[in-house]
């Protein structure tokens, strides 16, 4: 921290008052109001592409975002001691509660409204431009092959959480080898060629910690991991998301799909392409990968706490798939 304030002044010529940590940022305090430091994990040429889409949406009219303040030189950035920063002012509101209906409805409308505004981007020259159009097939076949080659691993193990890991893998096997057979058969490449041409990019991190709401504005923050990319990632992620707070009760969906809807059009292959990713065991891959690799970070209790609720929701989820390919498909 020392030293930011002073950088902070001589790039945009605002006087800290105070830099305190707030979250995984600080809050820095000037004469005229309070801003956001991020410290930024890529590139300068990442962050132009985010800073781009941001601007993009701006300039189509979806203003609801944390915007990079420009230096004195007209960079959205800063480098201080070979790290990029970037500043954006401070959004006076709370955290949207996915618990909440109300809040998961509105955060649908307005994610349907940013991917309205996001269509005709044109990455700036010089960017490094992030695209996952076409490579959702090798995501599924790579972490179906990881929770093989992980399940092998776990059959040489003792713990609990191996105990859980290969009693019941079959079945989360057996659905992530449905759902790459079914997204080959699927429109998805029509889809990816479509949304390409449209130039149509997603959040790709809709959770409710980047959904700020300040009375009836509502503010979309952290683009970090923007990128070109279907539309259906955005609504499966928020789907996802809403269900495992609800015990996956069908009716809940249907509120984020009537909202989204009501400002963005779904065609049948969109909706097919979101059944296929909700299907994907996306949790329990996501789970044995890090007990497996990265373990460290939880204890062992811990983790097998976490399979055992993946485990517990594999009859809701069933049941849940089922309910949307009857209402939706």
């Amino acid at each position: 921290m020392q030293g930011l304030d002073r950088a902070i002044a001589v790039n945009y010529g605002l006087a800290v008052k105070n830099l305190v940590p707030y979250k995984d940022t600080w809050l820095a305090v000037t004469q005229q109001s309070r801003k956001i430091l991020k410290k930024i994990q890529f590139s300068p040429e990442r962050l132009k592409f985010v800073h781009g889409a941001k601007e993009h949406l701006i300039n189509q009219g979806f203003t609801g975002v944390d915007r990079y303040i420009n230096t004195l030189s007209a960079e959205p950035y800063f480098i201080f001691n070979n790290s990029v920063y970037t500043l954006v002012d401070f959004i006076d509101g709370r955290e949207s509660n996915f618990e909440n209906d109300s809040d998961v409805k509105k955060a649908a409308v307005t994610l349907a409204e940013l991917h309205n505004a996001s269509r005709g981007y044109i990455a700036p020259d010089g960017c490094k431009i992030q695209n996952d159009l076409g490579n959702l097939p090798s995501y599924f076949n790579k972490r179906l092959e990881d929770i093989k080659k992980l399940l092998k691993q776990a059959k040489k193990g003792t713990s609990r959480f191996d105990q859980l890991f290969v009693k019941y893998a079959d079945y989360f096997i057996n659905m992530a080898e449905k759902s790459v057979l079914e997204l080959s058969a699927s429109n998805y490449c029509r889809l990816a060629e479509k949304t390409r041409n449209e130039g149509l990019f997603c959040h790709h991190d809709y959770t409710n910690h980047n959904i700020i709401m300040d009375g009836e504005k509502i503010f979309v923050t952290n683009f970090d991991y923007c990128c070109y990319e279907l539309k259906v990632y955005d609504i499966a992620n928020l789907i996802r998301r809403k269900m495992r707070k609800c015990g996956w009760d069908i009716s809940k969906c249907e509120i984020i799909m009537e909202a989204y809807s009501s400002k963005e059009n779904l065609e049948n292959d969109d909706i097919e392409l979101m059944r296929i990713i909700l299907q994907f065991p996306q949790k329990f891959w996501r789970v044995v990968n890090r007990y497996y690799n990265s373990r460290r970070s939880w204890s062992e209790k811990n983790f097998a706490n976490r399979l055992q609720e993946v485990i517990d929701e594999a009859g809701p989820h069933m049941k849940f798939m089922e309910d949307f390919s009857r209402i939706f498909c």
